[in-house]
Order: C-alpha cells, then sequence, then structure tokens
C-alpha cells in the first residue's frame, strides 16, 4: 500500500515517521497545495492530512472525493466538535484522526480503512496455498515464507490486491518507486522474474503473466475465497 500523507504538523510528522519504519510505502509533502499533482501522478491508496488544510484551493472533501472516489482519506483535527467530525464525514472523509492518540492506534486504523478499500476484511490474503499478510508484509507458501525485498513484496502485494486485472509497466514503478529515482528497466524484469520463480512452488494456484507491450496481469487458478473473510 502507498500513503500519501501532508506532513503540516508535528503529529502528522510523527505518523508518517511511524509509518516509514513500519515498511509502509509514503508519498511525502509538506506542501498540501501540491496534493492533486501528486495524485496524478502516483496514485495512493490512502491520504492522509491536517483538517485546516481543507480550507486551501483545490483541497475540499467534495473535490478530492470527486477526483477520487474510491480512495480513502483521513483526516488529523485537533479538539474538534462532534458536529465538525460529522460534516467532515458526511463530506468524503473515512475517518477522523485525534494527534493525541498513540501513532500505533492510528496505524492500525488507517491499515484497516485501506484494506477495507480493497474489500479485505482481515489482513490477510490468499490464494490456494499462496498467503499475503498486508499487516506484516510478509508472504508465504503452504505456510513457509517466501523471501522477498520490500520492492518485491510491493510488486507482488499490488498485483496480487488486482488479481486478473492488466497492470501496465509504468503504474507497477510508480507505485513501487513513488517519486524516487526509477530503475534500469531492466532491474524491473529482474524483480518480476524472481517473483514468479518463487511462485512456481505453488504448482499453478497462481502465476504472473507477461502481456508484451503493456505489461503483466496476475492469474490465481481461482478466485473463489481469495480474499480472507
Amino acid at each position: 500500500m502507498r500513503y500519501l500523507i501532508a506532513e503540516t504538523s508535528w503529529s502528522l510528522m510523527t505518523l508518517a515517521s511511524a509509518l516509514s519504519d513500519a515498511g509502509n510505502l509514503l508519498t511525502r509533502t509538506d506542501r498540501p497545495e501540491d496534493i492533486p499533482h501528486f495524485l496524478h501522478i502516483t496514485p495512493a491508496d490512502l491520504l492522509v492530512l491536517d483538517a485546516r488544510d481543507l480550507d486551501r484551493p483545490g483541497l475540499s472533501l467534495a473535490n478530492l472525493r470527486r477526483a477520487h472516489p474510491g480512495m480513502p482519506i483521513a483526516l488529523m483535527a485537533k479538539d474538534a466538535s462532534h458536529a465538525q467530525i460529522v460534516r467532515w464525514l458526511e463530506s468524503g472523509a473515512d475517518t477522523v484522526l485525534d494527534p493525541a492518540s498513540p501513532p500505533e492506534e492510528a496505524m492500525m486504523g488507517l491499515s484497516a480503512i485501506t484494506r477495507r478499500a480493497h474489500g479485505l476484511a482481515q489482513p490477510v490474503l490468499r490464494y490456494g496455498p499462496l498467503a499475503i499478510d498486508l499487516q506484516q508484509r510478509m508472504a508465504y507458501l503452504t505456510d513457509c515464507p517466501i523471501k522477498l525485498s520490500p520492492k518485491v513484496y510491493e510488486l507482488l502485494e499490488y498485483i496480487a490486491l488486482r488479481p486478473r486485472r492488466l497492470i501496465n509497466r509504468a503504474t507497477l514503478l510508480s507505485h513501487v518507486y513513488g517519486l524516487e529515482d526509477e530503475p534500469d528497466p531492466r532491474v524491473f524484469d529482474v524483480y518480476v522474474c524472481n517473483l514468479r520463480a518463487c511462485l512456481a512452488a505453488s504448482d499453478g494456484a497462481v502465476d504472473i503473466e507477461t502481456v508484451r507491450g503493456s505489461g503483466y496481469r496476475f492469474v490465481p487458478a481461482c478466485l473463489d475465497g481469495a480474499i480472507a473473510a
């Protein structure tokens, strides 16, 4: 998962550091006015910003929800009234974080909201013998851990959350690397080859299909019961 977080307060900076330390992919900015641009070039699974920044041009909840209807939006607000929280939720926010809450509590809440946007009630995604623990950021085949680098894990997580959907290389690179310098395309091909080799032990339960000139497709043998209840 990739979060876009606007670090315009000490509480948001602390939360961003905790999220990064836990291994989450982050796009970070201290300029909230750049959020629409960042979302255009690097789509996010979740947006986190201070409620006070909603006054900036283009950052109303209505505009954000219109442009990104399926993206969860989390606001952080200090001493917000019950009426104000209700208005934010009615306008398109998915949750309102209290900056006084421990970062660990906020992280668990954000994780739950993000995975449920993908239809996951629990943090484990299953395809036959393959299990992907989104909370621990680990993948398993027949309950044995698969040794994956962080980048390769992110590649697997992204395509496994979108089974049988064609995903082009540019989208994958944008998700995995964000605003970082992207690697030589041959390096990314190596990532895909390594991941495909790891999944070969599933005996055909899952595979990665290469569509020449278009991208990749995660192909499970069966989608029934793929997402843990």
